[in-house]
């Protein structure tokens, strides 16, 4: 019972407490790996280095990481065996040869050649130097992006982050390009789809760079998760993940209202329903009914041509692809009217435009202000049980887990687990890469999703 007296509640106290007990009637199906202790400490894949014949090996391949990460949703570091924070002498980068290029970009002068010069990026923007202070709140301002890598390279700011950047649509079929118009300056360096990740599709590929005023103290993103599996490549400096299971969602006080864990992981919020592979619903209703339309023509075409040659039994295949076909219409017309019940909800008068050289194009998976996928706790309260228990009560009972990235090393993080990135770096900076990919839902390396969605629109935009 708080006392009577009109004073400011903790945000957490019976107003927040109200809050999750709405939360707490989510659907938490999570299946995956959970932390089996509080601050355990994430594996370590040492890979093989020079084995002295000047050969590299290593003991992941794409099937066994799948098998035994991927699949199992469980975190895992990889690091090389001679790595020494070094990424000039590590090999972990060159042992996964198709991201051999990356090592490049330890020389930020190299990235700025390769990006015109009067291109600008967002860059985010914390209040102040402080370790208060986070980032993570979507406060955004523009600079080109060479006015921000000398910044970086000074070593004087800490208070500018470059994280990911607006996305333009598609001008042929509308979808959302894979990479921003930075990272397209870039592309010559590095696979749209990795090796080592086998069959995921990816979603986005980021940079990310920015500086620590204190080596000892770092800068950290805020606590939250992200929708999709990430292979993040640190370049630069170090990493320090705080980790949490998508099992410990409810307890993590997210700023959006949740509805749904899938077994998977994916986690989804009120008015951002998806499947577990991470499809908006109407749009994966729509696939699905284009596809059985094609299967049902295709069926009507074969019994057809089953009665122009008199194969026994062919008048009834036609009467069943007929009604196949007309039950497959039905299927699309329903999605198309699903679609339409949305016409009054102001989505194009949020459109935004954006002028890339000559051309005019729509942004899309534009940052937000407050996204629903933060955490309200502050990282200054993470490690305080006393300010925890009167604001955040129920985070107490969450399980942590921890690792260090170091330069050269690469983090798999499934989607949706919960994480505070403090980075470290030297006098010119810190700095990662990473790829996005579409939560992965299937039982088999070859068939990672339960649908052939992602696989199909891949392939579509893409021809792979």
């Amino acid at each position: 019972m708080m006392p009577s007296k009109k004073r400011p509640l903790p945000e957490g106290n019976d107003k927040e407490c109200k809050k999750n007990a709405k939360k707490s009637s989510i659907i938490n199906q999570y299946t995956g790996w959970k932390v089996p202790s509080n601050n355990y400490t994430i594996p370590t894949i040492s890979i093989i280095g020079d084995n002295g014949g000047g050969e590299s090996t290593t003991i992941v391949t794409p099937e066994s990481f799948y098998s035994e990460y991927i699949r199992q949703r469980k975190p895992v570091v990889l690091r090389t065996e001679n790595n020494n924070n070094n990424l000039s002498s590590s090999t972990s980068l060159l042992l996964l040869s198709d991201l051999s290029n990356l090592t490049k970009w330890k020389d930020i002068n190299y990235l700025k050649s390769q990006v015109d010069s009067k291109h600008t990026v967002m860059v985010e923007q914390r209040s102040s130097s402080s370790s208060s202070s986070t980032f993570g709140n979507g406060y955004e301002i523009p600079m080109t992006f060479s006015q921000f890598a000398t910044r970086i390279t000074s070593g004087k700011d800490d208070r500018h982050y470059l994280t990911t950047q607006d996305v333009h649509s598609n001008a042929d079929n509308g979808r959302p390009d894979l990479m921003s118009p930075l990272m397209k300056y870039l592309q010559h360096d590095f696979p749209l789809q990795p090796c080592i990740m086998g069959n995921l599709i990816p979603q986005n590929i980021n940079l990310w760079m920015g500086n620590s005023s204190s080596s000892s103290v770092g800068t950290s993103s805020g606590l939250h998760h992200d929708y999709h599996d990430n292979l993040y490549i640190v370049l630069k400096g170090k990493k320090r993940f705080r980790l949490y299971s998508p099992g410990d969602t409810e307890m993590m006080y997210t700023r959006g209202h949740l509805t749904k864990v899938h077994p998977n992981g994916r986690i989804n919020y009120e008015g951002e329903e998806t499947t577990a592979y991470g499809a908006d619903l109407k749009s994966d209703m729509a696939a699905r009914a284009a596809k059985r339309k094609e299967d049902a023509e295709r069926m009507l075409e074969e019994a057809e041509r089953a009665v122009e040659e008199g194969v026994e039994g062919a008048e009834r295949m036609l009467e069943e692809a007929e009604v196949e076909l007309e039950e497959a219409m039905d299927d699309i017309i329903d999605a198309e009217m699903d679609d339409d019940d949305d016409d009054g909800n102001d989505n194009e008068k949020e459109c935004v435009f954006e002028t890339f050289g000559d051309e005019r194009k729509r942004v899309v998976d534009k940052t937000v202000v407050d996204p629903n996928n933060f955490s309200k706790i502050k990282p200054h309260m993470l490690d305080d049980a006393a300010l925890l228990k009167e604001s955040y009560p129920n985070f107490l009972n969450a399980t942590a887990a921890y690792c260090t990235v170091q330069e050269g090393d690469i983090l798999y993080l499934p989607a949706s687990w919960f994480h505070e990135v403090t980075s470290y770096g030297g006098q010119d900076g810190h700095l990662a890469m990473n790829y996005w990919f579409h939560p992965p839902d299937g039982e088999s390396f070859e068939h990672p999703y339960s649908s052939d969605f992602w696989p199909n629109d891949y392939k579509d935009r893409f021809g792979k």
